[in-house]
């Protein structure tokens, strides 16, 4: 997996993607690029678009106030001669998890997930 465009919460995306890509069944990560079958290469974003207070006349920045993040995540399945073969991109859901970078992982990686079992199988000759 190649390291993210240095945009406001890259790292962190990068890192949740990480994880979950460790614990999905069937994906095997590698540290060198040349040994794998698949390179992920992507970039993503994460900011915050506003804040959620809980009293409506309220009209300035208090402890109750809750923020909303917007963002992104897109990524590229390239093969060994470094064709892309899928890319994706995925933004917020409305009704997910409330971290933002669990969010869009958790959405990428069900379909990177069904993007790899997709591929043919005999990738090397």
């Amino acid at each position: 997996m190649e390291p993210f465009a240095s945009k406001p919460g890259a790292s962190n995306l990068r890192s949740e993607l990480v994880k979950l890509l460790a614990r999905s069944p069937g994906i095997k990560l590698s540290d060198d690029p040349s040994s794998a079958d698949f390179v992920i290469s992507g970039t993503g974003e994460t900011f915050i678009k506003g804040y959620l207070g809980t009293n409506p006349r309220v009209r300035y920045l208090n402890s109750d106030a809750k923020p909303v993040y917007g963002g992104y995540l897109s990524l590229e399945l390239k093969n060994s001669t470094h064709e892309t073969v899928w890319s994706y991109l995925v933004t917020p859901r409305r009704f997910g998890p409330e971290d933002i970078n669990l969010n869009l992982a958790g959405q990428m990686v069900r379909k990177v997930a069904e993007a790899i079992q997709a591929q043919p199988k005999a990738l090397h000759p």
